[in-house]
């Protein structure tokens, strides 16, 4: 069963998309991916971001000084084998990991950013069940105190911009603090809408893209103060 906690997810997939993921984590985080709409959408996320990195980047070759540093400390005889294009290959790839690495904790060392909109879930009675907060780029959502729900479903939220479909922001968590970073399809959704909804999902959120269900609460989103 794949993780319930988004930020984990979202850690996962970038580690994923980047090839630090290995042996039987990879496998699994795999069959995750197959059977899970949030995993595959982490992974979309992290492949159309991580991989601009690689526009731009050429193959480099080190000076001939590096190779014989090399030789000399593991102690290597005989003549500089020849060079191959798997070489220039290899060293371009690693330049990419090692600038993907980068820009991945550049990313997790900012802050959220600075808070845009804010909404309120809570029952008819008043009890808050979760806090949205919309960040530039980022959003974070704290779990309040929950009814009992079956433990075969999520709830899921959405944005429900004027004039279109719902679009998916993600399970919510049940307990504790989730965060997740936004794609440009859901912050576009969101400045184009007034409301979010909660629906009852399966396990992993809604399968196909849009609620499966009727939604169970609605709330306001309003310009943080």
């Amino acid at each position: 069963m794949a993780p319930q906690d988004p930020y984990l997810i979202d850690s996962l997939a970038a580690e994923y998309v980047l090839g630090t993921l290995r042996g039987p984590a990879r496998r699994r985080f795999e069959k995750w991916r197959s059977t899970t709409p949030l995993v595959q959408e982490r992974c979309r996320f992290w492949e159309e971001n991580l991989m601009q990195l690689a526009k731009g980047v050429r193959p480099i070759r080190p000076p001939p000084r590096v190779w014989q540093g090399i030789r000399a400390r593991l102690n290597l005889a005989g003549a500089e084998p020849r060079r191959r294009p798997a070489r220039a290959l290899a060293i371009a790839a690693s330049v990419l990991l090692v600038a993907g690495l980068s820009a991945l904790l550049y990313w997790r060392s900012l802050g959220p950013g600075k808070l845009v909109e804010v909404a309120t879930v809570a029952t008819p009675t008043g009890s808050q069940l979760w806090k949205v907060d919309v960040y530039s780029g980022r959003l974070i959502v704290h779990a309040g105190q929950l009814p009992a729900h079956r433990t075969d479903r999520d709830y899921e939220l959405w944005a429900l911009p004027a004039g279109g479909k719902p679009v998916s922001l993600g399970v919510l968590p049940t307990t504790g603090t989730a965060q997740r970073s936004l794609t440009a399809v859901q912050q576009q959704a969101l400045a184009n809408a007034a409301q979010v909804a909660v629906t009852v999902e399966p396990l992993g959120g809604s399968p196909t893209g849009q609620p499966t269900s009727t939604p169970i609460f609605v709330a306001p989103l309003r310009a943080s103060s």
